[in-house]
């Protein structure tokens, strides 16, 4: 698994003689096997999307459309919720995608989003994935 998440290989030379060095990344390694690769591409009208998380339990998907389970109520992610979502603890957020949301932003083709890994105090670890939606 780690082999699979390397950059390209660095090399060293002695006595004439190259040797490559495979460059592990932990960053690679948290995108690939630990962050969900279960996203939805697409997303019909009048449709609510489940997304799902991976390994790593400390995942914000920042992507218009997207709601937040807090007490119950599903609220938008936007910047006017910020506060209320932040309050919370993202390793225990459910996240789901609401076409109504789209239709009241006027969104009606592809959406792009990524996915941040952050920590329990919400810092983002640098560490993110582009996925994108399309909106029927």
């Amino acid at each position: 698994m780690i082999e699979s998440c390397t950059t390209d290989p660095d090399y060293i030379s002695f006595n004439g003689k190259k040797q490559a060095l495979q460059k592990y990344s932990p960053a690679n390694f948290i995108k690939k096997y630990c962050m969900t690769v279960d996203v939805p591409s697409s997303i019909a009208s009048g449709e609510t999307v489940k997304l799902t998380k991976g390994y790593y339990k400390g995942i914000v998907f920042n992507i218009p459309g997207a709601e937040v389970l807090i007490n119950g109520e599903w609220i938008p992610f936007t910047a006017q919720n910020e506060q209320i979502i932040k309050q919370q603890n993202p390793m225990n957020l459910e996240w789901r995608l609401n076409s109504a949301l789209y239709k009241k932003m006027g969104i009606n083709s592809n959406v792009q989003g990524e996915i941040i890994a952050v920590d329990d105090q919400w810092n983002g670890l640098s560490i993110t994935k582009d996925f994108s939606v399309q909106v029927k």
